[in-house]
């Protein structure tokens, strides 16, 4: 029995046996650092979740610019969507880190759906957790750099506490910036006491002031 999937909260409800097989279905597989992990428009085959590692969720324009959607940090579930409803995938999952991730082909994971309820409800909360931070990803995105980097930094802590370990220049990726950019704005909101940086790393301090900075919904 893999133990990282056991003890993660989306799987504390199967019985054993249920873990057992999850554990033999789901395959780990590593990805580097700008490596698609699934692409826009490509049949969906699998749902996936991150075990290390950071991705992030774009959907091209007809410009072909990436627009933010979503962020997936270790424990999370991603690219059930389409398996629940039997379309393409509508975004493409990038890691922003090496990461290493999951892969749950779509009939064992519409399985589990149907043969595990609790397994099926938290699935559509982890869905309405995606869809909250993708709307409020979207409304940001033509507000100034400071919000945005505020906003990306209280949900990066909210689902992997308050020690991130994030370069400048994935903080200026994420937030579709340049990383003198991001650099400014982290040193704004480190000199407002809001968060600490150092090399690699950055600390929030105050989680409810970058979320009321961001000025999105929580």
């Amino acid at each position: 029995m893999d133990n990282y999937l056991a003890g993660l909260p989306l799987f504390k409800t199967l019985p054993n046996d249920a873990l057992e097989r999850l554990s033999q279905a789901f395959i780990l597989r590593r990805y580097g650092k700008g490596e698609a992990i699934f692409e826009e428009s490509r049949p969906a085959d699998a749902a996936f979740l991150l075990r290390s590692g950071l991705v992030k969720a774009v959907k091209y324009s007809p410009a072909e610019d990436p627009v933010l959607m979503e962020l997936i940090v270790p424990g999370r579930i991603f690219g059930m969507l389409p398996i629940m409803d039997g379309k393409p995938y509508p975004v493409t999952a990038l890691c922003i880190q090496p990461s290493s991730a999951y892969r749950l082909r779509a009939a064992d994971f519409q399985d589990l759906m149907r043969r595990h309820p609790p397994f099926s409800r938290a699935v559509y909360a982890e869905l309405g957790s995606h869809m909250r931070h993708s709307q409020n990803l979207r409304a940001l995105s033509t507000q100034p750099v400071e919000q945005r980097v505020s906003y990306i930094l209280w949900m990066l802590a909210g689902v992997a506490g308050p020690d991130l370990r994030l370069r400048r220049e994935e903080i200026a990726e994420m937030a579709g910036t340049t990383i003198e950019t991001a650099i400014r704005a982290v040193g704004r909101l480190r000199d407002e006491g809001l968060v600490s940086a150092r090399w690699g790393r950055i600390s929030v301090l105050k989680p409810e002031a970058l979320l009321k900075l961001s000025g999105a919904a929580s």
